[in-house]
C-alpha cells in the first residue's frame, strides 16, 4: 500500500510508529511519532497500518477547486476575505533562552564497541530553529538533515553504524532562530563539530540527562547561559584570571626569541584555570579573544616588532581562524611559521613593522 500523507504506519525495523505528515522526497517521509516527536523516515521502512481518509482528501480537493474558483470569479476591488476553518497556529513561549545540543544515544549502552548510535538534534529552547546538518570533507558540505525543529522537541537526524562514525569527522550545523510572535533576534548559527569517534567509545562520555530515558553523549551547540559567560569573559577578566592562577614555585626563565618579538601562548591551560568543563567551541572562543587583544596591543606598542603566538599543533582549528582572522580583519599584516627549531609546527609569527 503506497504511503501517504495521513497514514497511520508503523515502523519495519523499530518499534512504534505515527501518523505520515509529509513526503519529503520520493524516498523519505516525515513521520509525526505517537510520542510527539517529528522525525525523517524511509519510505522503505514503513508499514501501512491505516490509510488516509478518503473522506478528507476528497473534502480537501473540494475545498481546493471552491477557493480557485472563488479566486477566478473575485471582483477586483472586492476587500473581502476569505478565511479558512482551520485552527489557527498556537503562539510561541516568550523568553528567550536558547538551548541547542546534538546528542549521541547508543542502542547498546553495555557494548559500546559493537552499538549504533542514534543522532538527535535537541531544542531544548523557547525559539524555533530552521537548521542544516552537513557532513564536511575538504571544505565541502554534504547534507545530512535539514528542517524547523519546534521548541523543546528533538529530531533523529541519522543512524549511526560503526562505519558512520568513523567518516563523521567533522560536521556543520547552519541554524536560524524565530519565533511567530516579537522575538529577540540572536545571529545565525554556523557551527563546526569536531566528532572524535573515540569519544562514542568511553562509556564515561554518556550521561544521565533529561532528554532520554538512558545515557546519552550530549555536545552543546548553543547556550545562552554560556555565551553569557563568555560575552563576561573580556579580555581584563582573562588577565586577571591567569595573574590568579596558581603556579608551583619555580623560577622559569622567559625565553624570547630577542628584545623587540613578544611570545603569547595561546594553551587555555595558560590563560584560565577552569577550562575542562568548557566545550571545543568555547574554548576557541577564549583563545581567539586573548590572541586579538595581545595582537592589538602589540600593534600600538612602539617596541615590539613581530609578535609569536603559540597555538600548538592539535587537529589546525586554532591556527585556520588565526591565519583566517589575520588575512580578514588585518590584510596589511604579514606573518608566517615560526621557527621550526624552536616551536615545530605550533606557532604563527605576525610581522608588525
Amino acid at each position: 500500500m503506497n504511503v501517504a500523507v495521513g497514514c497511520k504506519v508503523r515502523f519495519l525495523n523499530d518499534v512504534g510508529g505515527g501518523e505520515v505528515i509529509r513526503i519529503i522526497d520520493k524516498r523519505t517521509a516525515l513521520v509525526k511519532t505517537f510520542d510527539g516527536f517529528e522525525m525523517p523516515v524511509l519510505l522503505s521502512e514503513l508499514v501501512v497500518v491505516e490509510p488516509a481518509a478518503d473522506e478528507l482528501l476528497q473534502k480537501k480537493t473540494v475545498q481546493e477547486k471552491e477557493t480557485a474558483d472563488a479566486n477566478r470569479n473575485k471582483k477586483p476591488k472586492s476587500e473581502v476575505i476569505n478565511l479558512t476553518d482551520d485552527t489557527p497556529e498556537v503562539a510561541d513561549s516568550s523568553g528567550d533562552e536558547l538551548s541547542l545540543d546534538i546528542a549521541f544515544v547508543p542502542s547498546n549502552i553495555s557494548n559500546l564497541q559493537q552499538s549504533t548510535f542514534d543522532m538527535y538534534l535537541v531544542n531544548d529552547s523557547t525559539y524555533r530553529v530552521f537548521y542544516v546538518l552537513s557532513n564536511v570533507i575538504d571544505d565541502n558540505h554534504t547534507p545530512i538533515s535539514s528542517g524547523i525543529l519546534q521548541p523543546d522537541t528533538k529530531v533523529l537526524v541519522k543512524r549511526l553504524t560503526p562505519e558512520d562514525v568513523s567518516k563523521l569527522i567533522l560536521m556543520n550545523l547552519q541554524a536560524i532562530y524565530y519565533k511567530n510572535i516579537p522575538y529577540k533576534p540572536f545571529q545565525p548559527e554556523f557551527y563546526d563539530i569536531e566528532l572524535d569517534p573515540i569519544k562514542l567509545y568511553k562509556r564515561g562520555n554518556f550521561k544521565r540527562n533529561d532528554f532520554f530515558d538512558i545515557d546519552a553523549y550530549i555536545i552543546s551547540i548553543a547556550s545562552t547561559k554560556r555565551e553569557a559567560f563568555i560575552r563576561h569573559l573580556t579580555d581584563k577578566a582573562i588577565v586577571e584570571a591567569i595573574k590568579q592562577k596558581e603556579k608551583p614555585v619555580q623560577v622559569k626563565e622567559v625565553k624570547k626569541p630577542n628584545p623587540d618579538t613578544e611570545e603569547v601562548d595561546l594553551h587555555i591551560h595558560e590563560l584560565i584555570d577552569n577550562w575542562k568543563d568548557l566545550t571545543p567551541g568555547e574554548i576557541l572562543k577564549i583563545q581567539l579573544a586573548r590572541f586579538e587583544t595581545a595582537l592589538e596591543g602589540g600593534i600600538k606598542s612602539t617596541t615590539t616588532k613581530r609578535m609569536v603566538f603559540i597555538h600548538g599543533v592539535g587537529n589546525g582549528k586554532l591556527k585556520y581562524e588565526i591565519t583566517k582572522l589575520l588575512s580578514s580583519k588585518y590584510p596589511k599584516l604579514r606573518y608566517q611559521d615560526a621557527s621550526f627549531k624552536e616551536y615545530g609546527f605550533g606557532a604563527t609569527m605576525v610581522f608588525l613593522k
